[in-house]
């Protein structure tokens, strides 16, 4: 076995043949890069916990709320306690839509650059053997 068989076959001394290589490149791979997504999936839905912002969506500022007034009518600690309640839930809703918003649009994004990476994965080798045609072509 010398430099010409080497050169017939480049990867005959690693022991890996073309279907091992495209069993590898188009089933092993892709699954592997689809497991990834769904770490990082799963990882971001944990960081945002969209389920627990959605149900408490509007509650109070970290749980900064006032009591009414039991006894009596008085007016001035009524509207006391609603305008503390009021700005407390109105800060708690605008962080939680916020913070639902971002997460929302990291998982929008990470969904694109994965399936933009999938489909490069998948298509790569048939634009590298265009290319490579296309140079021979333009240098003959």
């Amino acid at each position: 076995m010398g430099p010409i068989d080497l050169i017939r076959h480049p990867l005959i001394f690693t022991g890996i043949t073309i279907p091992e290589f495209i069993r590898w490149y188009y089933w092993v791979q892709p699954s592997r890069i689809l497991k990834k997504f769904f770490d990082y999936l799963r990882a971001f839905v944990e960081i945002f916990s969209f389920v627990f912002l959605v149900r408490t969506l509007f509650s109070p500022w970290r749980q900064i709320k006032d009591r009414y007034p039991k006894n009596g009518l008085n007016i001035s600690a009524i509207a006391e306690a609603f305008t503390l309640n009021l700005v407390s839930r109105t800060i708690g809703f605008l962080f939680r839509i916020v913070t639902l918003f971002i997460g929302i649009t990291i998982i929008v994004v990470l969904l694109i650059a994965f399936a933009t990476f999938y489909m490069l994965w998948l298509v790569f080798p048939l634009l590298f053997w265009v290319c490579l045609s296309y140079l021979f072509t333009a240098l003959l």
